[in-house]
């Protein structure tokens, strides 16, 4: 199979990607050869195989990772049970807090840069 797509393909293409998702369904019930297709039968470039084989590596390490349990430090020093039970607007103020402190810790660092300085 070739991977240059002809003009009037790539013109249904963009057509498409327009479509709702109800068009989408619809054009697949009026064209059900659409539905026996599969990515596998399509020309990948051996480039575009290693990016989705890294990406993928990448989401099944995030699945991997525990969820946080009820004791862990969550907030500021709030653990994830004591910042659900408190009400909405105790729960904005704990976030508006922790994202005070980290500004304040990340721009403590920052200096004032004289225009002609140069990178050590």
């Amino acid at each position: 199979m070739t991977r240059n797509l002809s003009s009037p393909v790539e013109q249904v293409a963009r057509l498409i990607q327009g479509f709702s998702q109800e068009q989408k369904i619809r054009l697949l019930q009026l064209v059900p050869d659409l539905q026996a297709l599969s990515v596998k039968n399509v020309d990948i470039p051996a480039e575009q195989i290693k990016l989705m084989a890294y990406f993928q590596t990448k989401m099944e390490q995030l699945l991997q990772r525990t969820p946080l349990q009820a004791n862990d430090i969550f907030v500021g020093d709030l653990t994830v049970a004591e910042f659900f039970t408190l009400p909405e607007e105790a729960q904005d103020r704990a976030w508006q807090d922790a994202h005070r402190q980290f500004e304040t810790y990340t721009l403590a660092d920052e200096r004032p840069v004289q225009a002609d300085a140069l990178p050590s």
